[in-house]
């Protein structure tokens, strides 16, 4: 590695690496915590617009100040590299988490989208949109904390975009029909790909797809998918009703806002925590799936819930899809059956007549 020492910080490891940066793991020596450095590549610090977007997204990071938006603490500049330093989060992203048992339990994905809703209104109400809502950009502490993260491609709704016209930016599978038909990016764009978001983490599988990008817009402008319940019969109505809410083809039809969609949610989870706190619920979820806490920490898990969440974790993911085949042989079995019963009723009455 040939950066050592970056600010205050030192650099202790790699954490991962994208197109628009390489992030690693670092601590701040006289604050005696840790914290995530993200660089930017040196082939694209030499590309003004480049540097000008990581700037832009060191300044929207600072603008917001919320408990589950991932903090930032500087904006570093040495010879001719960028850095950003960020809050480093002690846990995995939901793709991640997905990766590692599947579907989230229901309650959970209702917890985890109720946070994410009230960072995305907070981004809204400062006149930003995030852009790039996904399970990947999504963090779960072992400490059971929701944090949003990536804000590289966010957009200052008030300013100019640094995006060429025609140029679609954001994750295929997450973009809105109205930013594949050359709209103007809104909220309501973020409310959407909350919405994909969500349907995944219930049902481990997006609610659109195609053999190509072609077919995948195709897809999402036509805005047909299968009922998150006809996936996973074990999503609550009210649950599966608020997600699929979100994937309104007109914008129109969708949440009025993020506080409307996170109030909902947090509806939906309440049904079922009883007398757990949501953060326990998430925290269990974590342990359930490997990602434990230090030993001098564990007296933080409510033991009641750790047993449940294991318990739904065991049944979250869905039995993969029957061929088509298959279901058509079902139902075409199951109409025989009832057509049978019929005459079999209609010739007893008729035995029975006088």
């Amino acid at each position: 590695m040939a950066v050592r020492k970056v600010g205050t910080c030192d650099i202790t490891r790699e954490l991962g690496r994208g197109g628009m940066g390489v992030v690693y793991e670092a601590e701040q020596v006289m604050l005696g915590r840790k914290v995530a450095v993200k660089e930017l590549p040196a082939e694209l610090a030499k590309n003004k617009e480049f540097v000008e977007r990581f700037k832009r997204e060191g300044k929207v990071y600072a603008a917001l100040q919320h408990q589950a938006i991932v903090g930032i603490y500087d904006l570093v500049e040495k010879n001719d590299a960028y850095y950003l330093i960020t809050e480093f989060v002690d846990g995995a992203d939901l793709s991640k988490l997905m990766q590692q048992g599947g579907a989230l339990p229901p309650v959970c994905a209702a917890i985890v989208g109720a946070r994410v809703a009230e960072a995305l209104d907070h981004v809204h109400f400062h006149k930003l949109l995030h852009r790039d809502i996904k399970p990947a950009n999504v963090m779960l502490s072992r400490y059971g904390e929701v944090k949003l993260m990536d804000f590289g491609i966010a957009k200052d709704q008030t300013a100019d975009d640094l995006t060429r016209d025609g140029l679609l930016v954001g994750s295929p599978s997450y973009l809105a029909p109205e930013v594949l038909g050359g709209e103007r990016n809104d909220a309501q764009s973020d409310i959407w790909a909350l919405g994909v978001t969500l349907y995944e983490l219930c049902t481990g599988q997006k609610p659109f797809t195609g053999k190509d990008q072609g077919s995948l817009f195709l897809a999402i402008r036509r805005g047909r998918f299968a009922p998150v319940r006809s996936l996973v019969p074990s999503v609550p109505s009210r649950l599966a009703k608020a997600i699929e809410r979100c994937l309104k083809v007109k914008a129109k039809d969708r949440w009025r806002s993020a506080a409307a969609l996170g109030a909902e949610l947090d509806i939906c989870a309440g049904r079922f925590l009883q007398n757990f706190h949501p953060q326990a619920r998430l925290l269990s979820l974590m342990e359930s799936r490997g990602y434990a806490l230090p030993v001098d920490n564990r007296t933080a898990i409510d033991a009641g819930s750790l047993i449940i969440t294991i318990d739904e974790d065991s049944r979250s993911m869905p039995a993969p899809p029957r061929p088509a085949a298959e279901r058509w042989a079902r139902a075409l079995a199951a109409t025989v059956l009832v057509v049978a019963a019929a005459c079999a009723c209609a010739a007893y009455w008729m035995h029975l007549r006088p």
